[in-house]
């Protein structure tokens, strides 16, 4: 093929849309309006390409892929390609946090001392003992204490990541609380790590194969899995990943910044595996005719959480907007990777959104298609 050619073809790639499977549509100007915010994302080179899916009432209005997989193939961006869902990881590790709980073998509130010992006694960063130990809540809502992400890069945060979730979690203890617990909100994934390893101890078995057994197996997408546990035939499905940092997209194969399975960010998925985990919270907790999230529990996944009031956290989603009860009528979680999913409990309406370039990269995309779903949302 001539060189010259090539560009051409690459952009006419880039501008297809590969539709899913039949269902119940979204009016035509809304559907249309989706398109165009990706059409115009691609052209502009904010990404190459992404999948999104729409549900309401539980049935599928709207599953497109758009756009390419790889630019310098000129693959096209399938429905079910699995991506890094980065921090969408979290509501999946605060949901079987919820099973735990459900069961008995831990409480929100306990004392984070009470399954691992090394916080015993924990101090904060250059200064003495903290008042107390955070509770298992507080590592769900960013309210423990641990560092922000602003300051993962500090020498006093580092942490191993080339040997075991336990091994990290050991690493934080000894590194202590930036801030005595439930005082602060600081967004981080470090206190995702904590709860994973609480859940390992608690339930006796490696935090993925836990996963893998407790949630994602009964809610029928048993091939999420972390980079390490992924099928080949998967991973060889995953988009390139891309860097735009520098205005161009250029392919970053960095792999996974911990060598264990990351709790708070580190899951490959498809959009409709994704919308699974989402579904459970607008069918209360059930799967088919089993609840596998009782009432309590799901209420409590989507509640304002104590010290978050002004960010609106719950337990592994951010509150959009709240009840008069603090309850979380619409919730939402980005993921640095380019993710979203989002849940309106209102109008029984969920949304993810995937691709393959960093949220933080791509910001005219971003506030584009933030506004698209917001038309889409508040459409009567």
């Amino acid at each position: 093929m001539p060189r010259s050619v090539l560009p051409s073809l690459l952009l006419f790639l880039s501008l297809l849309v590969v539709t899913g499977t039949a269902a119940p549509a979204l009016a035509p100007d809304q559907a249309e309006a989706l398109r165009e915010v990706w059409r115009r994302g691609i052209a502009e080179g904010q990404v190459p390409g992404g999948v999104m899916l729409v549900v309401r009432n539980g049935e599928v209005v709207f599953r497109e892929a758009f756009g390419v997989a790889d630019l310098a193939r000129g693959t096209p961006f399938a429905v079910d390609a699995p991506c890094r869902i980065a921090s969408v990881t979290k509501p999946f590790t605060a949901a079987l946090l919820g099973l735990l709980v459900a069961e008995g073998r831990l409480g929100w509130d306990d004392p984070l001392d009470r399954h691992l010992p090394a916080f015993r006694g924990v101090r904060l960063a250059g200064g003495g003992p903290a008042a107390r130990v955070p509770r298992v809540r507080e590592l769900l809502a960013h309210t423990a204490g641990f560092a922000g992400q602003s300051a993962r890069g500090e020498e006093r945060w580092r942490i191993r990541t080339d040997g075991t979730l336990a091994d990290a979690v050991e690493d934080l203890a000894r590194a202590g609380l930036a801030a005595e617990p439930g005082v602060r909100y600081a967004y981080s994934g470090l206190g995702y790590l904590v709860a994973g390893r609480v859940a390992e101890v608690v339930a006796g078995q490696e935090f993925s194969a836990l996963l893998a057994r407790r949630l994602l197996g009964p809610l029928g997408i048993p091939d999420v899995a972390f980079p390490a546990g992924l099928a080949l035939e998967r991973g060889a499905r995953q988009p390139t990943f891309y860097d735009r940092s520098s205005g161009t997209l250029v392919p970053d194969p960095g792999g996974p910044a911990f060598a264990f399975p990351n709790p708070g960010g580190g899951l490959v998925a498809t959009a409709d595996e994704v919308a699974a985990l989402l579904r459970l919270h607008l069918d209360e907790g059930r799967v088919g005719s089993r609840v596998l999230l009782p009432a309590a529990i799901l209420e409590e996944l989507q509640t304002v959480q104590p010290g978050t009031a002004r960010d609106g956290y719950a337990l592994g989603f951010n509150v959009v907007h709240a009840g008069p009860d603090g309850r979380g009528v619409r919730l939402r979680h980005n993921g640095a990777s380019g993710t979203l999913a989002l849940i309106d409990r209102e109008r029984q309406i969920l949304v993810v959104a995937l691709t393959q370039v960093p949220t933080k990269q791509r910001p005219a995309f971003t506030r584009s298609l933030d506004a698209a779903i917001e038309r889409l949302l508040e459409a009567p």
